[in-house]
């Protein structure tokens, strides 16, 4: 068994998020509706989550979360998150927001699996930031869905 480091979990996440934006903005560009547009253009703008947490880090407190290893690998937020999700250029702006609740959870889902295991203090705080973040973001995402904007 190979050992993986929180860098490599991380690095999944950064490229989850960098084609979460190639996806977004390829639907910003295609698309014919205007509310969907501006969605479109706005997520594919705010998916750097994972940066923007580590650089508000001390570059020291950095290099030891990058090194912590892991027991066990956790199953990736990856190509088959996208799975299922085929939106047209016709596509309502409620079917790009049920898209990103669906991408959210698939992060969730991935920064759950670190936390469940014995990692240091510096780690779970990071990744629970990370959770908290993915979790603020589906509910600003639904509660944008039951306002019915678009």
């Amino acid at each position: 068994m190979a050992i993986i480091t929180v860098a490599q979990v991380l690095a999944c996440a950064e490229e989850f998020e960098r084609m979460l934006s190639e996806f977004y903005t390829k639907i910003s560009h295609e698309t014919t509706r205007e509310g969907v547009r501006l969605l479109s253009d706005y997520m594919s703008r705010h998916r750097q989550r994972t940066h923007h947490a580590l650089a508000k880090m001390q570059a020291e407190t950095i290099n030891r979360i990058y090194k912590t290893p892991l027991r066990y690998e956790p199953n990736a937020a990856d190509i088959h998150c996208f799975e299922g999700i085929d939106l047209s250029p016709d596509a309502k702006a409620s079917q790009i927001i049920d898209a990103a609740v669906r991408f959210d959870e698939c992060l969730i889902r991935l920064y759950h699996q670190v936390l469940g295991q014995d990692v240091d203090h510096e780690v779970k705080e990071l990744f629970e930031s990370l959770i908290r973040w993915e979790q603020d973001d589906e509910m600003e995402l639904k509660k944008i869905k039951a306002m019915d904007y678009f």
